[in-house]
């Protein structure tokens, strides 16, 4: 039955990427190539072995990655602006697919109907699609790092734990983030595999030398950490509406120097930093303490893990909320495992999906965005999801 139906998945896939890959293909010049840009022409300086964390271009947002990545779109940096912008936005797409089949696969452990695994799919898309939107349109790397995530726990689950931690890795060698599932897995007792994810990324850090030589490999490793420091923690991109960090809410909300008419407490940055810090504490451990009944990773704490990465993210841009495919998906299967009695998960995700999607400018206009997006609504938003799914999580134990 299901490999009939496999020509008209294939067909509407493929109508949805031609749709989008001609959007993009007119939008992305005229938008000077949003964030992808960024990477291009990293990766052009990183081929000429010049300093890749300087600025030539103050139009250009700073390059915060590693060098190992640099190394990566070197290729990209090879062809045209326009080519290379719809070469990522092909591989973007692929990997977007990749990952909702493989979240499938990790989430749902038994056999599900076929209108089961539609609706999956389906209602993941339609409660993720602002994100995953946005890394598309801006030529951002959110998909890239789920999918590397994605792999290397499928792999994991497989018992192919040195491969897993090579992904696990290199997506650290992306952005920073995904290293708090390293804390994780060494809870866990998977000492090999949090070894190898610590081994692969040195041994990312140190790739780069075998082109730029030692000493300039040297050089952007110094730079790179404290340059991510001096670009993403200033008090411009704490406050900035855009932001919705954890972080960034708290000082919003309870600092006396929020620039925003939502302010219901005066207390000073590093007051509303320090209670931030620890709210965000309290959230990572709640997220990695260890069931009594089960000792092995799963998708709860995966999700919960995903949310933190995004949350405590000092620079929660939007199109960072893309991880949250896995934490939609595996709420959303959660109800149909229990056969629909679980009905406070059920409200808890429909909220979320409210303040995290409907506030988008394409429903709601500009001005109605930005003024959402000042009140922290995606973060709550992803706060609820939180709630629920430590409401799981910590039901299991009592049980």
């Amino acid at each position: 039955m299901m490999a009939g139906r496999r020509p008209i998945v294939f067909l509407l896939i493929a109508i949805v990427f031609l749709s989008l890959f001609f959007r993009h293909a007119h939008r992305a010049p005229k938008r000077h190539y949003c964030d992808f840009r960024v990477y291009y022409a990293t990766g052009a300086r990183f081929i000429a072995k010049e300093d890749i964390y300087s600025r030539p271009q103050e139009s250009i947002t700073p390059y915060k990655y590693s060098p190992m990545f640099a190394l990566v779109m070197c290729p990209l940096s090879l062809l045209s602006p326009q080519a290379a912008s719809l070469v990522f936005f092909t591989i973007n797409f692929i990997l977007l697919i990749l990952a909702f089949v493989l979240s499938r696969k990790l989430i749902v452990q038994e056999n599900i109907s076929f209108k089961q695994r539609v609706f999956l799919y389906v209602a993941t898309i339609m409660m993720t699609s602002r994100f995953i939107l946005q890394v598309l349109d801006s030529g951002q790397v959110g998909i890239l790092i789920l999918s590397l995530i994605i792999i290397g726990l499928y792999l994991v689950q497989r018992e192919k734990d040195v491969l897993g931690a090579a992904f696990l890795g290199f997506a650290v060698m992306v952005k920073y983030m995904p290293v708090v599932f390293l804390p994780y897995f060494l809870v866990k007792k998977k000492f090999k595999l949090a070894f190898f994810m610590g081994l692969f990324i040195l041994f990312y850090c140190v790739i780069p030398a075998l082109y730029v030589g030692g000493v300039q490999n040297i050089d952007y490793m110094r730079r790179w950490l404290p340059f991510i420091s001096q670009t993403s923690f200033d008090g411009g991109s704490w406050y900035d509406y855009k932001n919705q960090s954890l972080f960034s809410l708290v000082l919003r909300y309870f600092t006396a120097s929020s620039p925003y008419k939502i302010s219901i407490a005066h207390l000073t940055f590093q007051q509303g930093l320090l209670i931030a810090c620890g709210i965000g504490l309290i959230l990572y451990l709640l997220a990695i303490f260890p069931q009594k009944r089960s000792s092995s990773p799963n998708s709860i704490e995966y999700s919960l893990l995903f949310i933190c990465m995004t949350l405590l993210n000092p620079n929660a841009w939007m199109h960072n909320f893309v991880v949250f495919i896995f934490v939609y998906m595996t709420l959303l299967y959660y109800p149909i495992k229990v056969h629909l009695k679980d009905r406070v998960t059920l409200i808890l995700v429909i909220l979320s999906f409210m303040l995290m999607s409907w506030a988008s400018e394409s429903l709601v206009g500009d001005n109605l965005e930005n003024l959402f997006e000042q009140l922290s609504s995606v973060t709550i938003g992803a706060l609820l999801l939180c709630v629920s799914l430590l409401r799981i999580k910590f039901k299991r134990i009592s049980a």
